[in-house]
């Protein structure tokens, strides 16, 4: 994607070759219900992490790892991904747009998305609001040198308690052998941790048409078929589902950037062009304030963001909150594990 940024130079030094034969698929349809009110008015991959949206970190990760072609699955308010689509083509990234009318899951919308990339060797698939420093091209490589019979990999990682994920039991050989989906009793510690590179004949796998899911359709029969196998790398992973996490992510790309993150400047605040901020203001712990926003004066930011034309007032507290677009934070405020909403007021 070649993204711009103070780390552009030394970046591209590290990237590896082209990955020749394979292509992405970012799924970024949903409605995002748990970042909510955020995505009231617009869809969660757009949201910033910094200087960058969600999706162009994902863009940023492929293109370390040699894959510049990529097609991005959307449904929710799809046509919000149109500029970012035009500036990354117009920047020479093969990036295309397929649309869900109606909601199609995981399943239909790989789906579809993989009718347009028949003549990839091997696809990676990301999901639109995970965040992943693992080594995409390892994963990549392990999948086409295995038996022609396997169609997928799985990155997996063990975690203290697996019942917030899906859990993965994997032989010593590598080969995956069971896949359940979140379950009060997990049969492993082991964790799907949601980057899956595959063959397009995972198209084969999958019911031709409607809804379906990857993680109940396909890859529980790969599992017991052994076409299925695992890459486990124990790296940076973090789910942006929440305004929490949004909070997170942002926090560690200032202060502690995981590999493949789009470059931005270290510091405990980042403050962009067109932003205003009251020299008196305390920003602190990873804080990020957008163009047209405002701090005023004595306000302390502690791992905070405030997107476009947010407004902090004077004596304001705001910790580990998101202040929405053109969101108001009154006078001497406080707002703690917050997400206000687009034009939301808190205070007077």
């Amino acid at each position: 994607m070649a993204l711009a940024g103070p780390a552009g130079a030394g970046d591209r030094a590290r990237r590896g070759p082209v990955l020749t034969g394979v292509a992405a698929v970012v799924l970024a349809g949903g409605v995002g219900s748990r970042m909510h009110p955020l995505t009231a008015d617009c869809p969660k991959p757009l949201l910033p992490v910094g200087p960058w949206t969600l999706v162009e970190h994902q863009l940023n990760a492929l293109e370390r790892a040699g894959i510049r072609r990529v097609v991005l699955s959307t449904g929710y308010r799809h046509e919000d991904f149109l500029p970012l689509v035009a500036r990354c083509r117009a920047k020479g990234v093969d990036l295309t747009m397929v649309v869900e009318e109606t909601p199609l899951g995981t399943g239909g919308g790989l789906r579809e998305a993989l009718r347009r990339l028949p003549d990839a060797d091997a696809v990676v698939v990301l999901n639109g609001d995970l965040l992943s420093g693992h080594d995409i091209g390892a994963q990549v490589e392990g999948l086409v040198d295995s038996p022609s019979h396997v169609v997928a990999s799985v990155h997996v990682r063990d975690v203290e308690d697996a019942r917030p994920y899906g859990s993965v039991v994997v032989g010593p050989d590598g080969i995956v052998t069971a896949f359940v989906e979140k379950s009060p009793t997990p049969p492993s510690l082991t964790v799907n941790a949601g980057t899956y590179v595959v063959r397009p004949s995972l198209l084969t796998h999958l019911p031709v048409s409607g809804t379906a899911s990857v993680e109940r359709d396909a890859f529980p029969a790969l599992a017991a078929q052994g076409a299925l196998v695992a890459h486990r790398e124990d790296a940076y992973f973090l789910d942006v589902g929440t305004p929490a996490a949004l909070v997170t992510a942002t926090r560690d790309l200032l202060l502690a950037p995981w590999p493949g993150a789009a470059p931005a400047p270290l510091g405990e605040a980042l403050v962009l062009d067109g932003a205003e901020v009251s020299p008196t203001a305390a920003l602190l712990g990873g804080t990020v304030v957008h163009p047209g926003a405002v701090v005023g004066d004595g306000a302390r930011l502690d791992a905070a963001i405030v997107l476009e034309g947010g407004q902090v007032g004077a004596g304001a507290r705001v910790t580990r909150s998101v202040v929405g677009r053109r969101a108001r934070v009154g006078a001497g405020t406080t707002v703690t594990d917050a997400a206000l909403g687009s034009d939301e007021v808190a205070g007077a």
